[in-house]
């Protein structure tokens, strides 16, 4: 019960980080219409802000909070008889937004990441893992193997989170003063999501509390 309560606590506190941090990202919205280059995130970007760069990057700032707040909800309340209608229309919405407009306009965008390459690399690597585990959970959902379809859904959404954690090890880079932002921004776009994807691995595999043998 205590195990319960504590895993119930965490999963709504990680939700309250979670919306935390996107209402900070989408407070900058109003510098993205029109662009203004001289906001944080597009501020030098005039020369790569043509061509395929410019539609790829209004349609991830536009689907991507979909994909998180949708996301949030469908790992936060656990479906139930009388709701499992909407979490599958969800979870069709879900998986058809990440892989028809978040994954691929995440990838485009990264060809011009700050960090140059080998921080491109990294969301390019990101998004196949994410395209990865949303197909096979919902490969096991379709052949109800369900527990299975929550572990690889789960995956998903840490992985989708990584832009969270992003902003978060970016935003303390930043105040901190670190020498050389570039390096530190290819490390964090890194650890954004193998460090939590490698965190859920290991509590994944944490042997379950046997129950308490019968006494005599």
């Amino acid at each position: 019960m205590r195990h319960r309560i504590l895993a119930t606590a965490l999963r709504w506190l990680a939700a309250v980080l979670v919306v935390r941090v996107l209402v900070t990202i989408l407070s900058n919205y109003p510098d993205y219409f029109p662009p203004d280059f001289d906001s944080l995130f597009l501020q030098g970007r005039e020369s790569t802000f043509v061509g395929s760069y410019r539609p790829a990057f209004y349609v991830h700032i536009l689907s991507s909070p979909f994909v998180l707040l949708n996301g949030l909800f469908l790992v936060v309340v656990p479906p139930r008889r009388r709701h499992d209608r909407l979490h599958r229309v969800l979870g069709r919405v879900q998986v058809v937004v990440l892989l028809a407009l978040v994954l691929p306009s995440s990838v485009l965008m990264s060809r011009h990441a700050f960090g140059g390459w080998r921080a491109g690399l990294s969301f390019v690597a990101l998004a196949g893992a994410t395209a990865t585990c949303a197909v096979l959970g919902v490969v096991r959902a379709r052949r109800r193997h369900f527990d299975r379809h929550r572990r690889w859904m789960t995956r998903c959404f840490v992985l989708i989170c990584s832009a969270v954690v992003l902003r978060l090890t970016s935003g303390a880079a930043s105040v901190i003063g670190v020498p050389n932002p570039e390096g530190a921004y290819i490390v964090a776009a890194w650890c954004s999501w193998l460090v939590p994807l490698t965190v859920y691995e290991l509590v994944e595999r944490l042997p379950t509390r046997a129950s308490a043998p019968v006494s005599r």
